[in-house]
């Protein structure tokens, strides 16, 4: 094709796509953003997209009390994605309808809240001072890694933590070594390295500071976080 006649062609495009939206009805869309868990406000970040072609879409913030304002054209479908630190991603898609005569809609968004999962592993049994793995500790562990293999989007962090009495670098020490150790009998089971984080506390982190047997078991403890589902 000629310059001259695409750049003609262009130039009818563009100005049929203005005629196109100077024709269309704009609805102001407005709102609040709000706490799935308590309805307190949230300000977040909102992006709006309109379906299936996204050939209109754009971001903005909401205001500090958490409410927002975006026009949007009446008659088409858009989804809408929230994102604020500390909660899940949020998806939703609204058609832009309008109340009536009224060239307003209200929507109100509710986002989930991203609670950090802290599981215990209450059978997991170490001899004292040593990080082998003692055999009753089996069983949980095998269901730890048949649930991670049927959910393979989850990625963990094993939190080692021994009692707080002796030696605080010997306690750090052992604490990493026995988290080590349950990282490699997950990997034998067939989990994916990438998926294990591990971290050690030593004795820092004691949910007991009573000088009994039961609190010191209490206190040596491996527990698996949840980082993502």
């Amino acid at each position: 094709m000629p310059k001259t006649a695409l750049r003609f062609s262009l130039i009818l495009f563009i100005l049929q796509a203005n005629a196109q939206l100077s024709t269309d009805t704009l609805i102001s869309v407005s709102g609040k953003i709000y706490s799935a868990k308590d309805s307190s406000v949230v300000a977040a970040s909102i992006l709006y997209e309109k379906l299936p072609y996204f050939d209109d879409m754009g971001m903005i913030a909401t205001q500090a009390d958490g409410t927002y304002s975006m026009p949007l054209v009446k008659g088409n479908t858009y989804n809408i994605s929230i994102t604020k630190t500390g909660f899940l991603k949020f998806d939703k898609e609204i058609v832009i309808t309008g109340n009536g005569s009224d060239l307003s809609q209200s929507e109100d968004f509710y986002l989930p809240v991203d609670e950090v999962e802290l599981i215990k592993l209450e059978n997991l049994i170490f001899p004292s001072g040593r990080a082998t793995i003692s055999s009753e500790s089996y069983n949980e562990l095998d269901e730890l890694a048949t649930w991670m293999n049927d959910n393979p989007a989850i990625v963990i962090q094993l939190e080692g933590h021994t009692d707080f009495r002796g030696n605080a670098t010997a306690n750090m020490q052992l604490s990493e070594a026995r988290v080590v150790a349950v990282k490699e009998y997950l990997v034998d089971q067939k989990v994916k390295k990438a998926r294990i984080l591990t971290r050690a506390f030593g004795g820092t982190e004691p949910l007991s500071r009573d000088d009994t047997p039961e609190a010191k078991a209490l206190n040596r403890r491996v527990e698996v976080r949840v980082i993502r589902r």
